[in-house]
């Protein structure tokens, strides 16, 4: 996943949190990102985005324009990231699947699609992390906001279960049917 924002800049190297998305992600989301918040640090990435701020930038105070790519860090900060992304409203973002996780209920309510992928995504390690396995440690999911983002996370859904627009009404039904 990408760098920790949140980390003193004096931070040990040996904590680093740098694990790359693969390239073909990208390749089958087929578009450009204006805006990648949360790149790694400690090497130049695949992802297709303008502008990049790393740990150094503090992505989460840097200005956010167009279509946002956001592999975030994984951690107590993850909140204020998926946070500020469902403000944005307009990109991709690939996080775990922590589905009982207030931020991810968050998010599935707000997106326009998720795609819950299959297996673990075979993640690039970092030159800090080069000696690690790279296979994710838990599931992944992935947010799309926005319609043109919702249309390229589909073109990934022989990867996993896609599904379109979040219906928060049906979730308020059906809790009022369990508590009934």
């Amino acid at each position: 996943m990408s760098g920790m924002f949140g980390e003193r800049r004096d931070a040990p190297k040996h904590k680093s949190v740098e694990w790359y998305t693969p390239g073909w992600i990208f390749d089958a989301l087929g578009l450009h990102f204006d805006t990648d918040p949360a790149s790694p640090h400690d090497m130049e990435t695949c992802v297709p985005a303008h502008t990049k701020y790393t740990v150094f930038d503090d992505g989460l105070k840097q200005p956010w324009r167009g279509r946002v790519w956001l592999n975030p860090p994984y951690g107590p900060t993850t909140p204020q990231w998926i946070r500020r992304f469902i403000d944005h409203g307009r990109g991709i973002a690939l996080v775990f699947s922590r589905t009982d996780a207030a931020w991810c209920q968050e998010a599935l309510r707000s997106a326009t699609a998720v795609l819950f992928v299959a297996g673990r995504i075979e993640f690039i390690p970092g030159k800090e992390n080069a000696h690690k396995k790279a296979r994710a440690g838990a599931g992944t999911l992935m947010l799309a906001f926005g319609d043109d983002c919702a249309e390229a996370l589909q073109r990934l859904s022989a990867c996993g279960v896609f599904m379109r627009g979040a219906r928060p009404e049906a979730t308020s039904t059906a809790l009022a049917l369990e508590a009934a």
